[in-house]
């Protein structure tokens, strides 16, 4: 799986997130936070959208790595 795709999304996303006086981790601490608060207000659970981004992520790991490098579940 070629993740450079889902890399420059997010690096797009942080570039025009952010404030260029900070550093893009006060930036990624910065969209979490609002996308917490986002969440509260929909009635959104971002707790499982997190679990369920580890779970993709993980998997796409798994995707990326030679068979005797996989994660096992």
């Amino acid at each position: 799986m070629n993740l450079q795709p889902r890399i420059d999304r997010f690096a797009t996303a942080i570039d025009r997130y952010g404030d260029p006086a900070s550093c893009d981790s006060e930036t990624i601490i910065d969209l979490l936070a609002d996308a917490m608060h986002w969440c509260d207000a929909h009635g959104e659970d971002f707790h499982i959208g997190l679990a369920m981004a580890c779970r993709h992520y993980i998997n796409e790991l798994n995707d990326d790595q030679q068979d005797e490098r996989r994660i096992e579940p």
